[in-house]
């Protein structure tokens, strides 16, 4: 056992900030739909359910470091606001859509950081163009 290392991943903060919204709304999803689930119907249910998966399997993704899991995002918070809204969800459906634009803005600023690099140090040039 002592020559495994543990893994942690040197996140961003914009990272783990995206990261923690993700999680907020996942939760506020999973208690919307533990206190509604009797006056549910089964397709609104299973939207809801697809959407807390998806959501906690991305958001293992990110918090892991994965290559695409940023990149996955975008398309996924603009699917899945679309099913809620053809779902015909209602309030619950804007709201989801409200959060997942707010979530759009913060993951362009995630992923500007998440390649982030230092500037190039060339002495020799006579000005430091990055």
């Amino acid at each position: 056992m002592n020559k495994f290392k543990q893994y942690h991943p040197k996140l961003h903060f914009a990272v783990k900030r995206y990261s923690l919204l993700q999680y907020v709304i996942m939760l506020c999803i999973t208690a919307y739909l533990l206190v509604n689930i009797t006056s549910l119907s089964i397709e609104h249910q299973l939207v809801a359910v697809a959407t807390v998966v998806a959501m906690s399997i991305q958001n293992g993704f990110i918090l892991s470091k994965a290559k695409v899991a940023l990149a996955l995002e975008g398309p996924r918070l603009l699917v899945f606001p679309l099913m809620w809204v053809a779902s015909g969800m209602g309030m619950a459906a804007t709201l989801y859509s409200a959060s997942s634009m707010v979530s759009l803005l913060v993951l362009a600023n995630a992923v500007r950081h998440r390649n982030h690099r230092r500037p190039l140090n060339l002495s020799n040039e006579p000005e430091n163009l990055v």
